[in-house]
């Protein structure tokens, strides 16, 4: 096979970013759930949690359109931005996109403040060196491999839940 065969591609790269929100997403709502579930319900508190159940595939395709469009808006350009100027003034295009992740996690700054500043340039940075890798076949281990942790995360959650009643 030809080297443009197995390389990166921006097709690739955009797959992988979209894939890697979507993972980043399943883990932060484990974590909501078990910290929103482990709270004692207030009287008369109903959630509406049977309507959540079945509004969630509905959830997950606009959440699957937002990844892709933060992937093609945000994440990329933090990647092929982060590896040409690391070509033009030298150092390693890691902390290059680690840099340009958090300065465009600035842009939720003055919506979210502080807080949504740092959990945007997380979930960018993580997107961003999940991206970086991105040739023939990254995928489906990432795919796997994301899945085992969204799994344990509610794995986890769940024992904590137990562990708490």
């Amino acid at each position: 096979m030809s080297g443009r065969t197995e390389g990166r591609t921006t097709a690739r790269m955009l797959r992988v970013s979209t894939l890697a929100l979507c993972l980043e997403a399943g883990v932060a709502l484990a974590a909501l759930m078990t910290v929103g579930l482990s709270g004692e319900p207030g009287e008369g508190d109903d959630s509406g949690g049977g309507l959540l159940l079945i509004g969630l595939p509905f959830l997950a395709a606009f959440g699957i359109l937002a990844a892709f469009t933060v992937s093609a808006l945000l994440v990329l350009p933090v990647v092929l931005l982060g590896e040409d100027l690391g070509r033009r003034c030298g150092g390693r295009p890691l902390w290059w996109q680690l840099g340009a992740a958090a300065l465009a996690g600035t842009l939720l700054a003055p919506l979210a403040g502080v807080r949504g500043w740092l959990t945007a340039a997380l979930v960018l940075a993580v997107a961003a060196l999940l991206t970086r890798p991105a040739r023939r076949g990254y995928f489906v281990g990432l795919l796997l491999w994301g899945t085992l942790a969204v799994v344990s995360a509610f794995l986890l959650g769940g024992v904590v839940l137990y562990v708490q009643d």
